[in-house]
């Protein structure tokens, strides 16, 4: 009989307090974790609408600008930690949509044995096993020009 009378008899209002001995939660989350859900979706936008965009030089992560088209952001992914050069990371905690979008495009990349230069996965050609050349290593990764400049690796 005890739970009979914890339980509400109907459900209050969005936002009303209750005095009853029950708890109910009137407040939603707090807007950091809106920030930074709201950071994710537009880092995602801009990823999609500039993928190909993106390069990574000299360690160093370069992001297009949504607002100034002649304007890059330089984003340094590393183990000691993120950095970006926009207002929003100087000013405010946590990722903005910058590191977010370089996140993505490291994880949909990766260096290409030959040149050394970042290349989404779908541009580059995996080394097997009856390859001809004594240059590469079964596994390594290679982009389309050095595969051809090498020795035409299938």
């Amino acid at each position: 009989m005890l739970i009979k009378e914890m339980a509400p008899a109907s459900v209050a209002a969005p936002g009303t307090r209750t005095t009853k001995g029950y708890f109910m939660a009137s407040t939603s989350l707090p807007a950091s974790a809106k920030e930074a859900t709201t950071r994710e979706l537009r880092g995602i936008t801009l990823f999609r609408d500039h993928a190909d965009e993106i390069r990574f030089e000299h360690g160093t992560w370069l992001i297009p600008s949504q607002s100034d088209l002649t304007s890059v952001y330089e984003v340094v992914l590393g183990r000691r930690g993120e950095s970006c050069e926009c207002a929003a990371y100087a000013y405010q905690s946590g990722s903005c949509k910058h590191i977010y979008a370089a996140s993505i495009a490291r994880a949909k990349s990766s260096p290409c044995a030959g040149c050394g230069r970042r290349f989404r996965h779908r541009d580059l050609t995996e080394v097997l096993e009856d390859h001809e050349s004594l240059t590469w290593f079964v596994g390594d990764l290679l982009c389309w020009s050095c595969q051809h400049d090498h020795g035409g690796i299938t």
